[in-house]
């Protein structure tokens, strides 16, 4: 038996007609994303992708954060404009988020940072943990937190 590839899969279930409907949503769906992208300014093209369009305008754009939800409402006016021009016809943007769990850059997030206190903190902690009563939970708390910083 030959061994064939995914896009040899897909072409067989392309014409198979219990998948014909959802292959034809599916190229819609990136056609929409490439002009989508094409619209968008350069920072947030790897951060958002076209999640839905419907027949009656409206475009669903998943975003990995709230922060570029934010900014990219922004751009809305324009992204409406220049989807329109494509002859891709938006009435209304609706930004949802939807965080991207194995991306490169969430997973550099998620990585331990290391701070360090600088000697003037470090002394400023030590002198208010001097000054708390002995055997309080805060000057307890401080002391266990100033060890462990001079440990690093």
């Amino acid at each position: 038996m030959p061994i064939l590839n995914l896009s040899n899969y897909l072409t067989a279930l392309d014409n198979a007609p219990d998948y014909s409907q959802l292959f034809t949503k599916a190229r819609y769906l990136a056609e929409v994303q490439k002009h989508l992208l094409d619209t968008l300014p350069p920072q947030f093209r790897n951060r958002c992708t076209a999640g839905q369009h419907t027949s009656d305008g409206l475009l669903v754009i998943y975003v990995d954060n709230g922060a570029t939800a934010t900014r990219l409402r922004n751009f809305a006016p324009s992204i409406q404009q220049k989807m329109n021009q494509t002859g891709i016809r938006v009435e209304n943007i609706r930004f949802r988020i939807q965080p991207q769990l194995h991306s490169p850059e969430s997973e550099d997030a998620h990585k331990k940072t290391t701070r360090l206190l600088s000697q003037a903190a470090v002394k400023h902690l030590d002198r208010l943990s001097g000054s708390l009563p002995a055997g309080s939970p805060l000057q307890s708390s401080l002391a266990a937190f100033l060890a462990n910083s001079r440990h690093k």
